[in-house]
């Protein structure tokens, strides 16, 4: 295991790689629902979370939905 440095919604953070983008948003207490992740600008399908992989120097974009009017 190795730290690497990613940019997550424009803050830089320190992980413990390998590290997936479902494993982010359980490190950061996200809720799975109402939640879109992009990958260096890329939107990633909620079913390949567990599956891809951040590398040092990534930018995560995390939108969550908030309801109200």
């Amino acid at each position: 295991m190795t730290q690497i440095n990613i940019n997550v919604n424009n803050q830089p953070m320190s992980v413990i790689s390998p590290i997936s983008l479902s494993e982010l948003i359980a490190l950061k207490q996200l809720k799975d629902e109402g939640t879109a992740v992009a990958k260096n600008a890329a939107i990633i399908s909620k079913n390949e979370w567990p599956t891809t992989y951040l590398s040092n120097n990534d930018t995560v974009d995390i939108f969550t939905l908030v309801a109200g009017g």
